[in-house]
């Protein structure tokens, strides 16, 4: 098989380095993406994605040959047909994996390294975590969710900054806000299995994608057809009616606009939600634009602060359901 369409192009406008931390190959024909930057976190899973950039590379790859070394050790190796990799790994110390491209007879097409730095879980949650455990009231909530998104995509929420003039802080708070919100929507495994079904129906036309977009996608439940209306060229601004039955007929209209889009602008919105660097980035910016929209000139420290939650309270309205039109 040859290098899926998915894998086979970075997003228009973006660097590989905006989806994750990346790694190109020497020649600049392929680049290799971790979801989580380094120090990952002992036990805890990561997602390792090379895309082949390069037709002519990218028609002759037919497996991948992965290999994990951790603080020197023995190398684990595993090939795979796609070119995607996960691994929890073991010990503190470091990590080097490895993937070689490898074409029908074995040939090394070439191959990219990435030298990680493994810690322990933060160790300020976990002593919040049994703080807080056996003391009555609500607790460090959901404990699962606060793991992710400290030890895995904190340096992601925390590098937000406002596109406009305005203080860093409360948007950084209300965008953390929209990350916990959306990973708890859905556990890990339940968006990677949304993700993996929409990548099927992009590259082999499996699947309903008109309907699976129905569902918002990554760490962030980023609804895919809100998120093409802040991407030139993709989707207008839309908005569809908040009451049923009018409501579901005009989103199941804007995801049949959105399944009829150019087949690389489409890849493109898949790998902005896919990777949780990009998703959250770009759920800020969705963020953002429907603030400008409906509350122009209100800066997040109101959105957070005034009218007792109103704005906010529509701006996760709008986020999560539309654009919605209101009467």
């Amino acid at each position: 098989m040859s290098t899926r369409k998915t894998e086979s192009r970075i997003p228009d406008g973006l660097q590989a380095t905006d989806l994750g931390e990346a790694v190109n190959a020497a020649d600049n024909r392929s680049v290799l993406v971790s979801f989580v930057s380094s120090p990952l976190v002992k036990n805890r899973e990561n997602c390792y994605v090379l895309f082949v950039t390069d037709n002519a590379l990218g028609s002759s790859v037919e497996k991948y040959e992965w290999s994990v070394v951790e603080n020197g050790g023995v190398a684990v190796v595993i090939t795979t047909t796609a070119p995607e990799f996960k691994y929890i790994p073991i010990e503190t110390g470091d990590v080097t994996i490895s993937v070689k491209l490898l074409d029908a007879g074995n040939a090394d097409l070439g191959s990219i390294t990435i030298t990680q730095v493994i810690v322990e879980l933060n160790f300020e949650l976990e002593a919040l975590i049994n703080e807080t455990k056996d003391e009555p009231g609500p607790g460090i909530g959901n404990i699962e969710v606060a793991r992710e998104l400290v030890n895995d995509h904190n340096p992601y929420y925390q590098g937000i900054t406002p596109t406009g003039a305005e203080e860093v802080e409360p948007f950084k708070h209300f965008i953390f806000g929209m990350v916990s919100d959306g990973a708890l929507v859905r556990r890990p495994a339940e968006r990677t299995r949304l993700l993996y079904e929409i990548a099927a129906s992009l590259n082999n036309n499996e699947g309903d994608l008109v309907s699976l977009i129905a569902q918002g996608a990554g760490v962030c439940n980023v609804r895919l057809t809100m998120l093409a209306m802040i991407i030139p060229g993709a989707l207008t601004w839309t908005e569809i009616p908040e009451t049923a039955p009018e409501k579901a007929n005009a989103d199941h209209a804007l995801r049949e606009t959105f399944a009829a889009l150019d087949e690389n602008k489409k890849i493109d919105l898949f790998n902005i939600a896919r990777f949780p660097k990009s998703n959250i980035s770009y759920c800020a910016k969705v963020t953002e634009a429907i603030r400008d929209k409906y509350f122009p000139g209100v800066n997040f420290e109101d959105v957070v602060s005034g009218m007792s939650g109103t704005r906010a309270h529509w701006i996760l309205k709008h986020f999560s359901e539309g654009p919605i039109k209101r009467t």
